[in-house]
C-alpha cells in the first residue's frame, strides 16, 4: 500500500511540474504577443532641456520623459541648456541620468542652428520649462 500511495505522490508532483511549465510557456507567449504589439522603434531623438531653476517638478518631468521614450522605444541623448543659476535643478538630473547610465551635455544657449532643427522637427525636441514656472505662479 505504500508503493501505491508513494505513486500518487509522484503522479502529483509530475502534474504540478508539468502545469507549472504550461504557464510559464503561456507567460512567455503572452510576453512576446505584447512585445510584438508594441509601436516600432521610432529611432534616436535629441533633446534639448532649458530647465530654469524647476527644482520641486524636474525629477517628475525627466522621469515622464525617459517612460515616453522608453515605451515609443527610442533612444536619446539629453542636452541641458543652462547657467550657473540653475545649479541644483541640474545636479538633480544629472543624478537621475547617472541612475539610467546615461551621460549629460550642457550648453550655455541653445545655437541658432538647433532651434531653426527643432522648429522644422528634425530630430530635435527643445523642451522649455522657462514659462513653466510662470504659468505655475499666475494660477
Amino acid at each position: 500500500m505504500t508503493f501505491r500511495g508513494g505513486a500518487v505522490a509522484m503522479v502529483a508532483h509530475l502534474t504540478m511540474i508539468l502545469l507549472i511549465y504550461f504557464l510559464a510557456a503561456m507567460a512567455v507567449h503572452v510576453m512576446h504577443q505584447r512585445h510584438t504589439s508594441r509601436p516600432e522603434s521610432e529611432g534616436f531623438e535629441q533633446i534639448l532641456l532649458i530647465p530654469s531653476n524647476q527644482v520641486g517638478r524636474i525629477e517628475g518631468i525627466i522621469r515622464a520623459l525617459c517612460l515616453e521614450l522608453l515605451y515609443r522605444g527610442k533612444s536619446f541623448t539629453l542636452t541641458v541648456v543652462a547657467d550657473h543659476k540653475e545649479a541644483e535643478t541640474i545636479t538633480i538630473i544629472e543624478k537621475m541620468m547617472q541612475r539610467q547610465g546615461m551621460e549629460l551635455s550642457y550648453l550655455p544657449a541653445v545655437p541658432a542652428e538647433l532651434e531653426h532643427a527643432v522648429q522644422t522637427n528634425e530630430g530635435y525636441r527643445l523642451i522649455d520649462l522657462r514659462n513653466a514656472s510662470d504659468e505655475a505662479g499666475s494660477r
